[in-house]
């Protein structure tokens, strides 16, 4: 199975440090933010610099919750995720990554917001682009865009620790799954998006990967980490994590330790 991971795992690190790391503990793929900083073709050169491919592009998700308001802002984010789109099909990256909102209290889920989504997986449909979604606090906003946008490129990224969070661990991947083109791992305590390395908080992997099994997951073992100073070594443990995952999908294996 492919093995990705993002790119800025260590937030220490550049891009190219973090690439070259990556590139060497096996990784073949990885996945950068688009739109932060100096994050999105830096990132994208450094990764294919090193022989890896990129998988996905992750729109960055600072004021997401905009697009539901029928205000400028609005506007402004809507054309922000086009303009993700289309460097996407100009990257020849095949999937963009989005979430839909933000924080305890977003903006209430509107006609406008759904017409926003519409016009932006009507225009990744016609350049050959997929847009997944991504469960988040909220999944009364997943489930609006899966009854009420109609597109081929509307499709499902699912998130195991945002599930373990917030969801209790149940439901979101086999709701959604039949759109399922990403999937991004990590673990928590259950308190905060803490972005753990597998195997280091309270996700119960054992029976994820028997869930991910028995919805035929037919995309990349994604990591997705958001270290601060990590060790040396540390890309080398997360491919360990990722080869692990592997085995418990195809094997059923058992934890051990």
């Amino acid at each position: 199975m492919i093995k990705s991971c993002s790119l800025r795992y260590d937030r220490t690190l550049t891009p190219e440090e973090c690439a070259k790391n990556l590139a060497e503990a096996g990784f073949t793929h990885v996945f950068p933010i688009w739109g932060l900083e100096d994050e999105g073709l830096r990132d994208v050169i450094a990764a294919r610099a090193h022989g890896l491919t990129v998988e996905t592009l992750h729109a960055a998700y600072g004021g997401v919750n905009e697009i539901w308001v029928d205000d400028a802002r609005g506007e402004a984010r809507m054309d922000f995720f086009l303009d993700c789109i289309r460097a996407a099909s100009d990257l020849q990256v095949p999937t963009v990554i989005t979430h839909l909102s933000s924080g305890l209290t977003p903006p209430p889920i509107s006609e406008v917001g759904l017409a926003r989504y519409q016009r932006i997986c009507d225009e990744a449909e016609r350049l050959g682009v997929a847009v997944a979604f991504e469960n988040l606090r909220y999944v009364s906003y997943l489930r609006a865009i899966f009854e009420n946008v109609h597109s081929p490129a509307r499709k499902f990224c699912y998130d195991c620790g945002h599930e373990n969070l917030y969801d209790g661990g149940d439901g979101v991947l086999e709701a959604f799954g039949k759109d399922l083109v990403a999937i991004h791992l990590h673990d928590n305590l259950g308190k905060r998006d803490d972005h753990l390395p597998p195997f280091s908080g309270t996700v119960d992997w054992q029976r994820l990967c028997k869930r991910l099994k028995s919805n035929g997951i037919d995309c990349p073992i994604t990591l997705e980490l958001k270290a601060n100073g990590a060790e040396a070594d540390f890309a080398k443990h997360l491919f360990a994590c990722a080869c692990k995952i592997e085995n418990m999908i195809q094997e059923d294996t058992e934890i051990c330790g």
